[in-house]
């Protein structure tokens, strides 16, 4: 006999700074920069935290800026993260 397990991603509660940190993250297709959410006030446990339970990404990015290059931290939400701010 064979049964079928059907998994639904499990809702986390989010507190205020987690739902502004992702709603600000949804905000623009690109995410943002690590530098640019220090600036609005989130630290950088929030941002691993919510990297640690798979609701944003965090990657390093080489980016040019004249004739330099720049390594940036560029955050972005999940299709998790998206999920648990809508519901």
């Amino acid at each position: 006999m064979s049964h079928t397990i059907t998994v639904t991603p499990r809702k986390r509660a989010l507190n205020p700074v987690q739902r502004r940190a992702l709603q600000l993250l949804a905000s623009s297709p690109y995410g943002a920069s690590e530098a640019l959410m220090l600036a609005r006030g989130f630290t950088r446990r929030t941002l691993a935290g919510l990297v640690r339970v798979e609701l944003a990404t965090a990657r390093h990015e080489i980016v040019k800026a004249g004739d330099k290059t720049i390594d940036v931290v560029r955050v972005r939400i999940t299709a998790a993260g998206r999920w648990a701010v809508e519901g």
